[in-house]
């Protein structure tokens, strides 16, 4: 084979190549596309379960046991909250959110210290 068929021959298989791995790239954007379907559906399930068992819906042991969980973790979110220190403070010339830290508001100047 002679130089230009041989390069030829090189640029037809890059060019396979090429495509080979572009068709991977949409399938694999396609297989993504049904995985996030996937999620999406089985948090819908999951809604439509917790909305069942908050209404006294009883279900198989196995999710009771994981509602209980849920209800054991948001009682202990609140306690959480509940602790959180204050960290902004609303102007109350101008109603923005600024750093407790701050002496005057960040946006309008008025003083944010209590009287």
């Amino acid at each position: 084979m002679d130089v230009t068929g041989t390069i030829n021959a090189g640029m037809a298989k890059v060019a396979r190549c090429m495509k080979n791995s572009l068709d991977n790239c949409k399938t694999d954007g396609k297989i993504v596309e049904q995985q996030k379907k996937i999620k999406a559906l089985t948090r819908e399930i999951g809604s439509l379960a917790l909305v069942r068992l908050d209404a006294g819906d009883e279900m198989s042991p196995e999710i009771m046991e994981r509602y209980e969980a849920i209800k054991v973790a948001k009682e202990e979110i609140t306690v959480l909250e509940g602790g959180k220190k204050k960290s902004t403070v609303i102007c109350q010339n101008c109603g923005a959110k600024t750093s407790v830290d701050m002496k005057y508001c960040g946006v309008c100047g008025t003083s944010l210290q209590e009287a």
